[in-house]
């Protein structure tokens, strides 16, 4: 992957300044201000999406995220994102599950391997390691962390998404991104939920097999597409111990 971030926190986040025109302003209880630009090289969605989120979690524990892609940018000055830090100590939990040689600690970027999407009372975990491949630039990466933020819950649970040809547990749905791009034109996933002895409605876990997006194709998946996804599941099946994850039954997957 073509990006790189460094975590730091947590932090209580104390204070908002959306008033500056060029940058937003979060104060945390370290004493620090770290500004997210609202355009120029970074799009002005990123600073929308996480003013939203900063306004959610004001007074609370929080995780803050910088780029260090184009350079080692200071983490006590730059931010570009926020996350709440019970989150992203799930989300360390799960990547450790995983992935055994794993040793990084909360001050490490995690993206890479988890990703989150949360309503109220309700948290979905996602591994997205299988389609890192798919994001060529830290710019397509954030588009689709943040619209999978904000809408795979929604997508997931809704009665239209779609499972044809898919095994039972996984299904392809819809995301809608950021700025003008809505469900119609956003990404489309394929994701295959996961069971673990946590599972429950507050909690669910799942993988990404698959991304594309409506501007880049309009066919719904051919029979070969699937068998490689459903190829894909059987290989991280076999790669984690039984008592970690089991998967729903299904006859392709036999």
């Amino acid at each position: 992957m073509k990006y790189k971030f460094k975590t730091t926190g947590p932090f209580v986040l104390t204070g908002i300044d959306e008033t500056d025109p060029k940058y937003l302003l979060l104060q945390f209880d370290d004493g620090f201000t770290r500004k997210l630009s609202k355009g120029g090289n970074w799009p002005p969605e990123y600073a929308v999406a996480c003013l939203k989120k900063a306004k959610d979690l004001k007074d609370k524990k929080v995780f803050i995220k910088t780029s260090q892609t184009t350079k080692n940018w200071d983490t006590t000055q730059w931010l570009c994102d926020i996350k709440a830090a019970h989150v992203v100590e799930k989300s360390l939990e799960i990547a450790r599950d995983l992935e055994p040689s794993y040793t990084a600690t909360a001050n490490d970027s995690i993206d890479k391997y988890i990703l989150t999407s949360c309503t109220t009372g309700k948290t979905f975990f996602a591994n997205v390691a299988p389609v890192a491949d798919y994001f060529s630039s830290e710019d397509d990466f954030l588009d689709f962390s943040n619209s999978f933020e904000q809408g795979f819950v929604s997508a997931w649970t809704a009665k239209n998404a779609r499972s044809a040809k898919l095994p039972a547990g996984m299904r392809r749905v819809r995301i809608g991104g950021l700025g003008n791009r809505t469900k119609r034109n956003g990404f489309r996933v394929v994701a295959a939920e996961v069971q673990t002895d946590e599972t429950s409605e507050a909690f669910r876990f799942f993988h990404i097999l698959r991304i594309d997006e409506k501007t880049e194709r309009e066919e719904y998946l051919t029979d070969t597409e699937v068998k490689d996804i459903v190829k894909v599941r059987g290989e991280l099946e076999n790669r984690y111990p039984k008592g970690l994850v089991f998967w729903y039954d299904d006859s392709l997957n036999s």
